[in-house]
């Protein structure tokens, strides 16, 4: 859930404090339902969470165009991805353990041992509202030593910035919507789809469906330090989206040990998240930043909420070949935006595939 505040909200400050805050409250919600056994109370607490946690990853993208623009964007990107499916994997593999431990010690099973292991994963929500605090700190600071001017980061959040948004920005957002409602929730749905497609055990198809994030974590700064290096952001963002749709092609058609399918989705998955959402920084004002990223972020989780409904019908009703057909069907919508982007981008002479020796030379001009 992406929230886009009617006034105008200093993303790297107070936004990104408020933000972590709802995260913290939505937790703690979400786990005395748990406690008290009230489903409702947990459904509101995860509403709270989506307004704070969707919003913070907006705040998050915007903090780092606002420090790292121009120098090593696409690895700090690589990097938030890599810390997000860390937290993913830990969270896969720790909280069966730790639940296993509350029922030790309570010596009952249930609602209440559910709420209090979710009270206790919620220390890490306080650990991101204690960062948010010095991160909050260190930008005013360096916004004092530095006199940066905040009236020209732009890093505030405004509805009314959607109708100057250029068409090389809407087909960014396609792409990322098409590309990320053929890998989130194939993810949800794929442990089924191994045990019953490939005979796998319960433990096996779990792992091998947690090995998109597994690879993702090591790869994702890599591939951002290589983007940062040679530039070609489309090309990049070409060459993870056929990968993909390559993968889901051996998933769907194939018998193929499916380990090399969902490797190859694993590899594309970390490069495209380098490469396609610093483009944002290239094609958008930076007072227009906040928004952009908002937006983009809003209309994946709509088309995630959507495909995952569909999704669901597609496979209660038909089965795993054509829900398959499906996904390969999303990203080639996704693959047909990136040609089409490409040629905007090169009709407009935008700088989205330029060299890293290009952008380098340009921003020595201007600087001049």
């Amino acid at each position: 859930m992406i929230i886009l505040l009617p006034f105008r909200v200093r993303l790297n400050g107070w936004g990104t404090i408020i933000f972590s805050v709802f995260v913290c409250i939505g937790q703690v919600v979400f786990a005395l339902g748990g406690i008290f056994n009230a489903f409702w109370l947990m459904e509101f607490g995860r509403f709270v969470f989506g307004i704070g946690g969707e919003s913070l990853a907006v705040a998050q993208n915007t903090y780092a165009v606002s420090w790292f623009k121009g120098k090593e964007l696409n690895l700090v990107f690589g990097l938030q991805l890599s810390m997000a499916r860390i937290g993913s994997t830990v969270n896969m593999n720790l909280m069966g353990w730790l639940y296993a431990k509350v029922e030790t010690s309570l010596g009952s099973t249930g609602h209440t041992t559910l709420g209090v292991t979710l009270m206790i994963g919620g220390i890490t929500c306080i650990l991101s509202l204690i960062c948010a605090l010095a991160l909050a700190y260190l930008d005013q600071r360096a916004e004092r030593i530095l006199h940066k001017e905040q009236g020209k980061t732009g890093e505030v959040i405004k509805l009314t910035d959607v109708k100057d948004f250029s068409l090389s920005l809407w087909l960014i957002f396609i792409i990322c919507v098409c590309y990320y409602v053929a890998v989130f929730p194939f993810i949800g749905l794929g442990k089924v789809f191994f045990i019953e497609k490939f005979e796998f055990s319960s433990q096996a198809a779990s792992a091998i469906n947690s090995i998109v994030y597994v690879i993702s974590a090591p790869l994702s700064p890599i591939f951002g330090f290589l983007v940062d290096k040679t530039g070609k952001n489309i090309i990049w963002v070409l060459c993870a989206v056929v990968t993909t749709l390559a993968s889901h092609v051996l998933l769907a058609f194939t018998l193929w040990n499916p380990w090399i399918a969902m490797c190859l989705l694993g590899i594309s998955y970390s490069l495209l998240a380098c490469a396609l959402w610093p483009m944002v920084a290239f094609v958008v004002p930076e007072h227009q930043l906040g928004t952009a990223y908002g937006f983009m972020q809003s209309i994946q989780n709509l088309g995630l909420a959507i495909i995952s409904i569909v999704a669901g019908m597609i496979l209660d009703t038909r089965g795993y070949l054509f829900l398959e057909v499906f996904f390969i069907a999303c990203v080639s919508l996704s693959l047909l935006s990136v040609v089409l982007l490409y040629l905007v981008n090169r009709a407009q002479g935008g700088n989205l595939n330029y060299s890293a020796k290009q952008r380098e030379e340009i921003k020595l001009s201007h600087a001049e």
